[in-house]
């Protein structure tokens, strides 16, 4: 933990802001339908939330004891600024 203050607790609290995002994209397949011709019409699968999307924020003291879902992921953001709904970025492995 940091001894930086964030804007949802202080320092001294020992919390920090961390948001859970997607590792892996969600996805849905829309339902196959005949066409006008009489052929199966198959649609492209349909991105509902990309890799990086956030979809929850949280003031955690640490991640110890915490099991992340398989596609999941959690990264500290102290100065909040992924709200969720927008897309996370992990920085690029050394």
């Amino acid at each position: 933990m940091s001894g930086t203050t964030t804007s949802a607790g202080s320092a001294a609290s020992g919390y920090q802001n961390y948001i859970l995002y997607r590792t892996v994209a969600r996805t849905y397949q829309p339902a196959s339908y005949i066409g006008p011709d009489g052929k199966t019409v198959t649609p492209a699968a349909i991105t509902a939330q990309p890799v990086g999307y956030v979809v929850a924020t949280q003031l955690l003291s640490s991640l110890s004891g915490i099991t992340v879902p398989a596609g999941f992921a959690y990264a500290p953001d102290a100065a909040g600024t992924y709200p969720v709904g927008s897309t996370y970025t992990p920085p690029a492995a050394s």
